[in-house]
């Protein structure tokens, strides 16, 4: 077969050479050599050799293999996360869900309170204690409004606590400042760790189609050893009948993150069926050659962090 070379790992060459396959022309046929290489068309390999002449001569044993290209958005989605301290100690918390606010559980009583939480809109009517002026600051950066004018939240209080958080390790207790409002029955909890003890996740992105394998919906479960992560995830119904769906995990992985990439394989659907819109939580397992350690599990489509749990 004739193959482009696009680089060479050693010495110099042309840059298209004639490689031995799997597949020899007999006079009545073909013949298959047991540990040859099968490429075709369009695909990339990595190819050993110690022949020193042409068609060179190779081997799956040897080494040879082929390339499989990166998943679309999956080096993208990596370099969002190119800051992270992977090798920090402590491990820093990554908030995701709610972030750095927790809204009152209770919700807001009137619509003017729901328009001036909104629009992050407030007056203190007491002192902030010391060590709170971070959290006050992300409370009134904690917006969402539509511009809507609407009479302040009176802050009453301010105390110290603790509140479960979602993070990229799961939902965890940690140290909270719990601003108090008049008229609202429960307080707004805010983050109170500050950088280096937490990171900031960097902001979704959209690398690639809707689909399964965005970071809002999905979840995962890691193995004790770390190398296998179970996926959970909104998808099709499963099997071999017109409109079920299976799915297969892939992922790209650096020092800091691993990026997961889910791809559909559809059942072919026949004309004039039309396939009912059924979510069902499906998962895929996905097999990493080192453990996940301290990194980021991310999804290659949006860029954003999953919780990631210990499987029991």
């Amino acid at each position: 077969a004739s193959m482009r070379v696009e680089r060479y790992l050693k010495g110099r060459g042309p840059r298209t050479v004639r490689v031995q396959t799997a597949i020899t022309i007999e006079r009545n046929g073909t013949s298959v050599g047991e540990d040859g290489i099968e490429p075709k068309a369009g695909e990339r390999w990595k190819i050993y050799t110690d022949s020193r002449r042409q068609p060179f001569a190779t081997s799956v044993c040897g080494g040879s293999k082929r390339v499989v290209s990166p998943p679309r958005g999956a080096s993208a989605a990596l370099t969002l996360w190119r800051a992270f301290p992977v090798q920090a100690n402590p491990r820093p918390i990554v908030p995701l869900g709610e972030g750095l606010v927790l809204d009152p559980h209770t919700g807001l009583r009137t619509d003017a309170q729901e328009f001036a939480y909104l629009e992050g809109r407030y007056v203190l009517r007491t002192t902030l204690p010391a060590g709170s002026e971070t959290a006050y600051r992300r409370l009134r950066a904690h917006r969402n409004g539509q511009h809507i004018k609407a009479p302040p939240l009176i802050i009453i209080g301010v105390r110290p606590g603790n509140a479960t958080f979602v993070t990229d390790r799961g939902r965890m207790q940690l140290p909270s400042w719990r601003f108090y409002f008049r008229g609202v029955a429960s307080p707004a909890s805010v983050l109170a760790l500050v950088p280096p003890d937490v990171f900031i996740a960097p902001p979704l992105h959209r690398f690639g189609q809707p689909g399964p394998g965005n970071s809002i919906e999905d979840s995962a479960k890691v193995s004790p050893s770390g190398k296998t992560i179970r996926l959970s995830f909104v998808g099709g119904p499963p099997g071999a009948a017109p409109c079920d769906e299976n799915y297969r995990v892939s992922a790209l992985a650096n020092r800091r993150a691993v990026a997961f990439t889910i791809r559909t394989i559809a059942v072919p659907v026949p004309s004039g069926i039309a396939c009912p819109a059924i979510g069902l939580i499906r998962t895929a397992v996905l097999h990493l050659s080192r453990p996940l350690g301290a990194r980021v599990l991310v999804s290659a489509s949006d860029g954003g962090a999953v919780p990631v749990t210990p499987a029991r």
